[in-house]
């Protein structure tokens, strides 16, 4: 046997490497596939089949590019029309709230005459009616303000008595400026005095102010009860500022208190329906119903306030008189049997409010509603 020469074998060698490294550079080759599918492999590509009929026709397309691109590359998103953007600013800023401006006490009083007396309530009055009006937030100036504080308040704020004040207080309801009276509510089996409503003028007019049925069932003090029991009301409150020498600053600071109740659950009444938002006739309409349950002495009383607040509801003031005919007119007919009693008249005001809930476009909904009214008799 013959013996290989030392550069025959790093020859040798050389080519075996070589071939070996032509080899594995080749790409494999994909194994054959079976002749036959088992069970679960079967099974596992008919589920397969049905996921992707589920599909939208685009998404298998898109699905098939995305996963046939290099690792590198990420697959590309789905066109969107906008892109969403968390941080973006409206355009246009939001309309800022402008409150309500109130005239002056001397421009809402004009020429009305008024004694010293009168003149010091007034002044009072009409400053703690504005003070109410700002806290509220009306955005529109209202032609009179509703507040509830106890005569004891105002008094020591004044420096007056309870009489005193209840005598100037009829005095401006003279001259136009003003409409109070007392407020009770119901403690136990006890109905008890818990402070005076008082209608203020807020804009010159002839028209007097006047309270409506809904600022008299409104809750003022829904406290009043605990101030009873713990004799923490308003007589003990002003007792011991007149005690520590407080000066008329804190009195009144005191009463608008008192008067903007801002621990009240209940919302504070608009004053004037007819500019804060839409016609609001479900307590009309709910006066009507329960009018003919009210004994005769009581009736003259309920259809007056009822009137002042059809009147003010639809804004028409001047007319108080003509919806106080018109009820007394339905109740008659009620009473009697006759057709056009207060079920009809509770239909044609129960259509009113539907059709202005619509956005019926009436400058005028008593007048729509008055001639209804006329057909229907």
């Amino acid at each position: 046997m013959q013996t290989a020469s030392f550069a025959e074998t790093i020859a040798a060698a050389r080519l075996a490497v070589t071939s070996r490294a032509t080899s594995t550079s080749t790409a494999p080759t994909a194994p054959a596939a079976p002749g036959s599918l088992t069970r679960w492999q079967a099974r596992t590509r008919v589920e397969n089949d049905a996921r992707a009929a589920e599909l939208p026709a685009t998404a298998l397309p898109r699905a098939r590019a995305a996963l046939s691109l290099p690792v590198s590359t990420p697959a590309p998103l789905a066109p969107t029309s906008r892109a969403l953007n968390l941080t973006e600013r409206p355009t246009e800023p939001p309309k800022p709230r402008m409150l309500a401006l109130y005239p002056e006490e001397g421009t809402v009083r004009a020429a009305r005459p008024l004694s010293r007396g009168e003149l010091k309530l007034w002044l009072f009055l009409h400053r703690l009616a504005v003070d109410v009006g700002k806290e509220r937030g009306y955005t529109h100036t209202p032609r009179q303000i509703a507040l509830h504080c106890p005569a004891v308040t105002i008094a020591g704020a004044l420096g007056i008595t309870d009489r005193h004040l209840r005598r100037l207080a009829a005095g401006l309801e003279r001259a136009g400026l003003l409409d109070c009276g007392g407020h009770a509510q119901q403690i136990g089996a006890r109905s008890m005095y818990d402070g005076t409503l008082y209608a203020v003028l807020t804009l010159p007019g002839e028209e007097p102010p006047r309270l409506r049925a809904e600022d008299w069932r409104h809750n003022w003090r829904p406290d009043f009860e605990a101030d009873v029991l713990g004799k923490t009301g308003a007589a003990a409150e002003m007792s011991g500022l007149s005690q520590a020498g407080a000066k008329p600053e804190d009195k009144y600071r005191a009463a608008k208190q008192r008067a903007a109740v801002p621990d009240a659950p209940s919302a504070p009444l608009w004053p004037s329906p007819d500019i804060f938002g839409p016609v609001n006739l479900r307590g009309v309409i709910e006066g009507i119903a329960a009018l003919w349950r009210l004994h005769s002495s009581k009736r003259a009383r309920a259809v007056g306030a009822l009137a002042s607040q059809i009147a003010s509801a639809l804004a028409e003031s001047d007319r108080r008189r003509y919806w106080c005919g018109v009820i007394w007119q339905a109740l008659t007919a009620q009473d009697e049997g006759r057709t056009g009693g207060l079920s009809a008249l509770t239909a044609q005001f129960d259509r009113l409010a539907v059709d202005l809930r619509e956005g019926a476009p009436w400058r005028s909904p008593g007048a729509v509603l008055a001639a209804r009214w006329k057909g229907a008799m």
